[in-house]
């Protein structure tokens, strides 16, 4: 039997919350001219419709529904935040006015919720063709649904948020027995926002020592509000993806176990991590103790990151993720092709975890 009923009574319950909130959410049907009034800095905006005012933050959300229908729905957010941010540097006047002809070509409702201090603020923005659906009933027919097309028996492992957007995420683990990685099926419920869509985020866990692997996302399978896709075909779709890429991990640890560890190929990784000389050390020496258990191998070196950077283990927690991150590349890669990828830089114009080949120093340095 699954407790259901203890994951939902409990008194931190995400997913309940979001339900109770939106409870609250109002929506105005555009019917009049809206004029649009952008802050000095460009952080905030003011819509006025009539004598309502609605104020919202600029972020990605707000300024991909409104870019993509000014520039074209189909453009990547990376795309529409480029012209916004060179409009607005260019003529904050003139995007303004761009801005409120979205409300006159569309036909969109305004949802917002009204603070304790008065201040109206946007939630979202929707067509007449949004389908609201509630998340209570969405997590029952998405059960139910598991259990009538598949041979597969979910068992919720509780409920989180999201650190992006603090959507409820809960993960239910699916009896699939058999395979060394386990799979956690994490269902993301979707505000109704007219923005959002219902998801599936994977956690991935090696059994044997219960070491974590990088989360997986798949190819992206949505259930939107906007079109009345059927339900079974999102189990369907998202369930055998998620046991074929199983079935792919089982596959590339028995290619990673029958793998030589290569001397020249470790030293170049170990000369590689921007990490000190200490946690180096630790790499090493747990590397050292893997290699007792399954060999001197790829999987002996995946195992050893994907240790560091699950368990209590002396490395800072910064770096955890990306030793996670590092140990699940080799294994679904393989070391050779994870020392050839090409080595980005982040936002602060610094490097991760792994450094160019150029910048390679010595093992222990």
């Amino acid at each position: 039997m699954l407790k259901q009923k203890k994951v939902l009574n409990s008194t931190c319950n995400p997913i309940m919350d979001l339900v109770n909130y939106e409870k609250s959410i109002k929506k105005i049907d555009v019917e009049r001219p809206v004029t649009v009034q952008l802050a000095g800095d460009g952080k905030t905006l003011l819509l006025k419709h009539g004598g309502v005012e609605l104020h919202s933050g600029i972020d990605r959300p707000l300024m991909h529904q409104l870019g993509g229908r000014a520039w074209g729905k189909n453009m990547q957010f990376e795309d529409i935040a480029t012209i916004w941010d060179k409009k607005f540097s260019e003529n904050p006047a003139a995007l303004e006015r761009e801005l409120a002809t979205i409300f006159r070509r569309n036909d969109l409702s305004i949802r917002y919720e009204t603070k304790p201090s008065g201040i109206n603020e946007v939630y979202g923005i929707v067509t007449p063709h949004f389908i609201d659906v509630n998340q209570l009933d969405f997590r029952q027919r998405f059960i139910e649904q598991i259990r009538k097309n598949t041979a597969l028996i979910p068992k919720s492992t509780g409920i989180e948020k999201t650190k992006a957007f603090g959507k409820p995420v809960e993960y239910f683990e699916l009896d699939n027995p058999g395979f060394q990685v386990k799979f956690r099926y994490g269902l993301v419920y979707a505000k109704n926002n007219g923005y959002d869509a219902y998801t599936v985020s994977w956690q991935r866990l090696v059994e044997v020592c219960t070491n974590g692997l990088l989360g997986w996302r798949g190819k992206g399978y949505r259930w939107k509000h906007t079109k009345e896709i059927d339900l079974n075909d999102f189990v369907l779709n998202t369930v055998n993806e998620g046991i074929e890429n199983q079935r792919f991990l089982e596959k590339r640890i028995n290619i990673s176990q029958e793998k030589e560890l290569e001397t020249p190929l470790l030293g170049e990784l170990m000369g590689r991590l921007s990490m000190a000389k200490a946690s180096k050390e630790r790499v090493l020496n747990r590397l050292d103790i893997e290699s007792n258990d399954v060999g001197h191998n790829e999987w002996a070196l995946s195992q050893a990151l994907t240790w560091l950077g699950t368990h209590k283990s002396g490395i800072p927690f910064s770096s955890k993720s990306k030793l996670t991150a590092l140990g699940t590349g080799i294994l679904e890669r393989s070391l050779h092709k994870t020392l050839h990828n090409k080595v980005m830089i982040n936002r602060n114009g610094e490097y991760g975890l792994m450094l160019p080949k150029e910048m390679k120093r010595p093992i222990l340095a």
